[in-house]
């Protein structure tokens, strides 16, 4: 065997293995970049998605997941979305206000009764008008809808002492972090609202710094509030979801079976996260009760909070400082 004939066997061999530790360069790679950790459900939600993409793309797109932050915080990870270096960051709605501050108030404390409600003012027409004005300003679209996967159950209120109505709110000192309508919309139900760390709330409810915080339900357990906080309720406060945000032109580049394969994965995808959500929540209650102490009500009845504040937001809507629409909006989703 001559060397040339040697060399061109070594070369071939080294292709092929090339070959076969990239993909095929027929094969599109779509980043998806994540704040969750893969183990949790929305982390296993996401390798759901990328698993139903190659499959109803019979492979020709790839989406690489990257979990943890890896990418850079979601400040810098928008940024990348909005340039297409990366082109799906699902995450909270709210990331999306620095082009349209008015999303801001779908956040906003006790402004529906239920996530039904929420669901029809998201995916009603001045939502999304201000959707549309992102697409327009940072080339930012959506998958799917937004509610199809909710970012946890529900929202829940822990205190030191017993709250059997809206009315024992008042003279409560509430841990809120720095956001002025959440920190507006208590005061105005009553508390003595008190901005502290996330890190410092156990042992701030301990030495009576505050009586209360506001946790997601998935939290309660390991963030042991409960322990200095036995009297657990359901809020309501505000609906979460997953919007699956998307870079526009990338979307737009697709053809439309693969636009289909895409909407088909993410409704697959949010299902799932939705059955993972509910299994977890199914022994929640039993699982706090059996801890000493610990009284659960879960089924408080949330639109006090509502009905209180709903003079709340009429009186910033009189005074100009609403969104033009957002109580009609609201009305109309609630009658739906």
């Amino acid at each position: 065997m001559s060397l040339i004939t040697r060399i061109a066997g070594i070369a071939t061999i080294a292709i092929g293995t090339i070959a076969l530790a990239q993909p095929s360069s027929a094969t599109e790679v779509w980043r998806l970049s994540s704040m969750m950790t893969p183990d949790s459900f929305e982390g296993k939600a996401y390798q759901k998605f990328a698993d139903l993409v190659s499959e109803y793309t019979d492979g020709d797109i790839e989406v690489k997941i990257y979990p943890n932050e890896q990418i850079g915080s979601m400040d810098s990870v928008i940024e990348q979305l909005s340039q297409g270096i990366i082109q799906l960051a699902p995450s909270s709605l709210s990331f999306m206000s620095r082009w349209e501050d008015s999303i801001r108030y779908a956040s906003a404390p006790f402004l529906f009764d239920n996530y039904d409600q929420w669901s029809n003012f998201i995916d009603g027409e001045l939502f999304q008008s201000w959707l549309g004005a992102v697409n327009e300003k940072a080339n930012i679209t959506i998958l799917g809808s937004i509610p199809d996967m909710p970012r946890g159950t529900f929202r829940t209120l822990l205190s030191n002492k017993p709250i059997a109505s809206v009315d024992d709110i008042k003279g409560l000192k509430l841990r809120q972090f720095q956001d002025q309508l959440v920190i507006d919309a208590w005061t105005y139900l009553g508390a003595e609202v008190r901005v502290l760390p996330w890190g410092e709330v156990y042992d701030g409810i301990n030495r009576g710094i505050v009586d209360a915080v506001t946790s997601p339900a998935e939290l309660i357990e390991s963030t042991r509030f409960y322990e200095v906080a036995p009297y657990i309720i359901r809020t309501d406060e505000y609906p979460q979801a997953v919007a699956w945000m998307m870079n526009a032109n990338a979307w737009d580049k697709l053809t439309g079976e693969q636009q289909e394969a895409f909407e088909r994965a993410h409704q697959e995808a949010a299902a799932y996260a939705r059955q993972l959500l509910e299994e977890q929540a199914t022994t929640l209650k039993s699982d706090l009760e059996s801890k000493k102490g610990v009284t659960v009500n879960f089924d408080f009845d949330t639109t006090q909070f509502s009905d209180k504040m709903a003079a709340f937001y009429q009186d910033r809507a009189d005074n100009g400082e609403l969104p033009a629409g957002l109580i009609e909006a609201v009305q109309a989703a609630k009658q739906e």
